[in-house]
């Protein structure tokens, strides 16, 4: 059970976040601060550019820990972008 989700600055344009910026290292550093753990990677597009995450839970997931995911990678993922712009 593998969830890959790409991290862009335009939802439209797929236009990237500025890679100096390292998007993904700092929502995993914001997630693992929000106890759930995540593996980032940078450079997905050329290897410079782009950014993702990769999570990986258990097969005997429930409705209640999607939910719990959810609710802390979205806080992860807004806590950061919202630090960056």
């Amino acid at each position: 059970l593998f969830i890959g989700i790409e991290l862009v600055a335009d939802k439209k344009s797929k236009e990237t976040f500025d890679p100096s910026l390292k998007i993904h290292a700092k929502i995993k550093k914001k997630a693992m601060e929000n106890r759930l753990m995540i593996y980032p990677m940078g450079g997905t597009i050329d290897g410079v550019n782009g950014d993702h995450i990769l999570m990986a839970p258990p097969f005997i997931i429930d409705d209640e820990n999607v939910a719990q995911i959810t609710e802390r990678l979205s806080n992860s993922i807004r806590s950061v972008i919202e630090e960056a712009l």
